[in-house]
């Protein structure tokens, strides 16, 4: 048994390769095509429609008396949390390179490589698409040879080019296999005119598997050539130590080079669960899919056998769950299963307490080490399209944020918005395809207001006597307030200072009701006033017309007027950056930062060729840094942002901020009237 992580850049050819492996294996029946959306790993609708995985994509195949369980990861970064879902279960990987690399490693090629590394995996390397135009294997290799570590080595030699490719020598038999269109190849003898890049890349091999093997080396040393059987044995051993990536050749569209691809994975791809099959299960939870007519769990048998109707417990909240029948994944399908082993990739359906990274056992099992996903890095508000519909909203984006855990959702209080954040745009707005489809509701996203807050400039004292007369019992209150700013981040205090009984006590809470509702509103552009202290120093009342409301209302006007005469200004959020970059590009990202009123705090090399730059930069300019910043860097760069504080915004830019929202004031009224 092998669960298989296929991993790669975009559009490199991972679900071509794996539809390819299912057609060759016997699995599927026909090759489907990403660009006709009829694969049977890309499923959902919007990965049909944008011809790129959002999501894992699972299938097992059988292959020479062995079970293979593929998982066909995103390529596209926004879906990161996806392949830390696959690589959390995943025994060996597959990183697709396109033949067209050469010169250039494709940023999801660098990151998969990154993310195996970090877990001591097992990989081998597939180079796609010799069969299009501008194919490139010697070049690709160079390339791949240069950038990457363990050091990928070449195990086939590709025969033709481009619209020529057809097979490809096995360097460690010096066989030539011929493929042909259903996964399968023959074989016959090596092209004489390659006889000499032949025993070029079978020395580097030779040589490459020696070092990893003291007893081979020695012999090799001493003039002794390993013989095939013993240069396959100790391949394996080094790739399953992680000190290799074979690399091997395909064109996955026309399945040319499966079936050699299934039969290596079987020679030198160790990585065999482990696992003892005996006793109780224990389950890990990797991954869920929620809808409105409940949820899909899909899990890893970590030890034991899962049969039918098996009790589990939830390690993490103690809760009993119960598995009616195991199932199987297929891409779209659930396979009921009698049951399944140590190992083995499963599902279940109508688990209630159960969510992604638990893990389920018998009473007193150890839990296991959730899944640590990104944080998000992207965010936008999220509104309905059509008033009343904010619940459903809430209640569909619940349920998607089960099966997503890069997704969160968050009301901004200071704003009144719903803040929808994830790893970038796409991730986003295939969220809201999803949320329409899945439970008929349309949203649009949009750039969020920024969250200022207005505070005073100095002091100030007012008084605003509240008086109303009609007919009968009037309204009358009358206070006066004095303002003073406090530090930043002091908030608001409020002092009653009154002496005696111009104001009765019981109306002083009313005033201040008053001040606080002055305090939520703002003054300058409609935004919270802060860090200042009120005193309430004196004021006056009537014996019939004195009311609660009265006092609210002059408190709420003598505040606004307090502040107009002590001189308002703007607060923005100021927020800690700290951006990794290649070094070739630092200079393009600080300059970047400088136009959007950042101050770089310092530069320190992170090794591996990457800049670390530190700089704070108001919230109002990073709102599309993400993808800002990808473009710069190609996609190699990456961020995090923390608040720090806020601070006064300077006038060119308080300015237009506080136009539109008089605009808006005065638009309002006119509506009104």
């Amino acid at each position: 048994m092998l669960n298989l992580a296929i991993l790669g850049h975009s559009h490199d050819g991972k679900t071509t390769l794996a539809e390819a492996l299912l057609f060759a294996s016997g699995a599927i029946p026909r090759m489907g095509s990403t660009d006709q959306g009829t694969t049977a790993l890309d499923f959902e609708p919007e990965e049909q429609r944008r011809h790129i995985s959002v999501q894992v994509g699972m299938a097992t195949l059988n292959w020479r008396g062995r079970r293979v369980t593929l998982l066909d990861t995103p390529g596209f970064q926004d879906y990161a949390g996806e392949v830390l879902e696959a690589l959390a279960v995943a025994d060996a990987a597959v990183v697709t390179v396109s033949a067209s690399s050469a010169g250039h490693l494709a940023v999801g090629t660098e990151t998969a490589w990154r993310q195996l590394e970090g877990r001591g995996l097992p990989r081998i390397l597939v180079m796609t698409k010799l069969d299009k135009e501008h194919a490139d294997f010697k070049g690709t290799l160079a390339t791949l040879e240069q950038r990457l570590s363990p050091r990928p080595v070449a195990v086939q030699l590709p025969i033709g080019d481009e619209h020529s490719f057809k097979g490809a020598v096995d360097l460690i038999t010096g066989r030539a296999l011929i493929f042909d269109e259903r996964g399968g190849q023959r074989e016959e003898d090596s092209p004489a005119e390659l006889s000499g890049e032949v025993a070029r890349l079978r020395q580097q091999l030779v040589e490459a598997v020696c070092e990893t093997d003291d007893g081979l080396l020695e012999r090799y040393l001493e003039g002794e050539e390993p013989a095939p059987e013993q240069l396959r044995s100790a391949l394996r051993r080094a790739t399953a130590e992680a000190k290799l990536a074979p690399l091997l050749v395909a064109a996955p569209a026309r399945a040319l080079g499966a079936g050699a691809i299934l039969d290596h994975l079987g020679d030198c791809v160790a990585g065999e669960s482990e696992g003892d099959p005996e006793g109780a299960p224990v389950l890990f939870v990797f991954k869920t899919m929620a809808d409105p007519f409940g949820r899909v769990t899909y899990f890893k048998v970590v030890r034991g056998t899962l049969g039918a109707d098996a009790h589990l417990v939830n390690c993490g909240n103690g809760q009993e769950e119960r598995i009616a029948r195991p199932l199987r994944p297929k891409g779209k399908a659930l396979e009921p299963q009698e049951k399944l082993v140590a190992g083995e990739l499963g599902a279940a359906t109508k688990l209630l307490h159960t969510n992604t990274g638990d893990t389920l056992g018998a009473k007193g099992t150890e839990a296991l080490a959730p899944i640590e996903f990104p944080d998000p890095s992207y965010t936008m508000a999220i509104r309905p399209k059509s008033k009343g519909d904010e619940e459903k909203i809430h209640s569909g984006l619940a349920h998607m944020l089960e099966e997503d855990r890069t997704l969160r959702l968050e009301r901004e209080p200071a704003t009144k918005e719903t803040l929808l954040h994830g790893l970038g745009d796409v991730h986003l707005e295939v969220t809201l395809e999803k949320l329409r489809r899945k439970y008929q509701v349309d949203a649009v996203l949009a750039t969020p207001k920024v969250p200022y807050q207005e505070t005073v400039r100095g002091t100030a004292r007012q008084q605003h006597r509240y008086k109303k007369q009609s007919g009968g019992a009037g309204l009358y209150g009358d206070c006066t307030l004095e303002v003073e700013p406090l530090t930043r981040g002091s908030g608001f205090v409020f002092e009653d200072k009154i002496f005696g009984g111009s104001i009765p006590q019981q109306f002083r809470p009313s005033v201040e009701k008053g001040v606080q509702q002055t305090l939520g509103e703002g003054v300058l552009a409609g935004f919270p006033l802060v860090d200042l202290k009120v005193r309430l120093v004196d004021g006056s009342t009537h014996p019939v017309d004195g009311k609660d409301i009265a006092f609210q209302l002059a408190g709420a006007m003598a505040m606004r007027e307090a502040a107009e005469k002590a001189g308002l200004y703007l607060l923005e959020p100021v927020m800690d950056v700290e951006v990794v970059v290649p070094e070739e590009t630092m200079g393009e990202v600080i300059g970047h930062l400088n136009s959007r009123r950042g101050r770089i705090g310092g530069m320190l090399p992170a090794g591996d060729g990457v800049e670390r730059v530190s700089a704070q930069v108001p919230l109002a300019e990073m709102y599309h840094f993400p993808i800002e910043l990808r473009a710069m860097t190609q996609g190699r760069g990456r961020y995090r942002m923390t608040f720090s504080h806020y601070e006064e915004v300077p006038a060119p830019v308080a300015q237009p901020i506080v136009e539109a929202h008089r605009a808006a004031a005065h638009q309002k009224e006119a509506a009104a009237s």
